[in-house]
């Protein structure tokens, strides 16, 4: 499991909401725990919709409570504030409500061990629902694929095996680009961006069960670019962007405002003509931000690594021999490891998942499917 918050600091001494927890367990001689327990460390991905959990050293409790009862309990703070609605220990399920704010784990020992609390490192802000967490609200890696006729059929892969397929759209084969932002409008549910021949972008707002509402125009002119793709929160402000390459290689940023709508775009990039296919596999490294990634005309694939902040980290080639390939592209995790994959459709129609490591390399590849070079557009 791909951690992507490994920070332990050093909390034996603890103000607030904290000393009072430890202090109602505290008392004259208790037995003692391990003195020096490990931080605990949250993994998941932080956006809304998906799952964190905490990862602790049972070991450091284990004994002190002679019986009486757990020796340890778990509990989980936002922003300092103690979560009592989450007391399922070990999860934390991101709602809408946590978006923007910090999460923190917190294991504290029980009567009659020695009073102590530990915590972790705290997530990154939340942001808004990410395309990884698919169309239907489970956290799926789930795909959606256009045939030449404009019929839009949602494929989801459950606990790794595949679902039915069913149909969520017809006229669809209007549109010029296809792609998904994640939450765009902030109602927690994954949504389509859709432009046409014209170069109007339309937004289809999901229902959260694999459909989509009624499209709503909310641009125009977007055929000045040659790709438009959305990587998910890129700049770190807790929503979605549009990232856009014109025909001269620079590459625009278009932040969205959490309501459907745009903040002033600005340049983050130049040369990216030379690439012929540009792919958002979302966190992709395990460090907390967005990536990309980026094939070559050479069928090389490259990975950019993200600040966090609408700027740039390393680049790095983590493949070649993608040229192979007619589609490629991401929406999550395939194998269901917690950490993101990278999808590709061959010539021959056969579907491939990629198998992220969760620190920006592979663990194998292996065929999913096939007969999909009937689709025009998958994403």
């Amino acid at each position: 499991m791909s951690s992507i918050i490994s920070a332990k600091w050093a909390a034996r001494l603890l103000s607030g909401a904290a000393v009072a927890i430890a202090a109602a367990f505290a008392v004259s001689g208790a037995a003692n725990a391990n003195n020096d327990p490990d931080n605990p460390v949250i993994n998941g991905q932080p956006f809304v919709g998906s799952t964190l959990t905490v990862e602790i050293d049972p070991t450091s409790y284990r004994g002190c409570g002679a019986a009486a009862g757990p020796d340890y309990r778990i509990y989980w703070t936002r922003d300092g504030e103690i979560m009592p609605s989450h007391g399922t220990w070990w999860f934390y399920h991101l709602s809408e409500e946590d978006r923007g704010s910090k999460i923190e784990a917190h294991v504290a020992s029980n009567y009659p061990c020695e009073p102590m609390v530990v915590h972790s490192g705290p997530t990154p802000a939340i942001a808004a629902s990410n395309r990884a967490n698919g169309f239907t609200g489970r956290g799926a890696s789930e795909l959606l694929a256009r045939t030449s006729s404009g019929t839009l059929n949602l494929y989801s892969k459950v606990n790794g095996a595949w679902e039915a397929p069913r149909t969520v759209g017809w006229g669809w084969d209007v549109f010029t680009q296809l792609l998904s932002p994640g939450d765009f409008d902030a109602d927690g549910n994954s949504d389509v961006l859709a432009r046409d021949g014209a170069g109007r972008l339309f937004l289809y707002g999901g229902t959260g069960d694999g459909g989509m509402f009624p499209g709503e125009q909310i641009g125009s002119g977007w055929n000045v670019f040659e790709s438009i793709f959305s990587p998910g929160d890129f700049n770190g402000d807790g929503t979605n962007d549009v990232l856009a390459t014109g025909f001269d290689g620079t590459l625009y940023l278009y932040p969205g405002d959490g309501a459907g709508g745009w903040l002033p775009p600005s340049v983050v990039g130049s040369g990216w003509g030379v690439m012929d296919a540009i792919l958002t596999p979302g966190d992709f490294d395990g460090n907390g931000t967005v990536d990309l990634a980026a094939r070559d005309g050479s069928g090389a694939l490259h990975l950019y690594n993200t600040d966090g902040t609408g700027g740039w980290g390393g680049i790095s080639t983590i493949g070649q021999g993608w040229d192979v390939m007619r589609i490629i592209g991401g929406a999550g995790d395939f194998n269901v490891d917690a950490t993101n994959d990278v999808f590709a459709i061959g010539s021959d129609g056969r579907l491939f998942a990629y198998y992220g490591n969760g620190a920006g390399g592979w663990t194998g590849v292996e065929a999913i499917g096939q007969g999909w070079q009937v689709f025009t557009a998958v994403f």
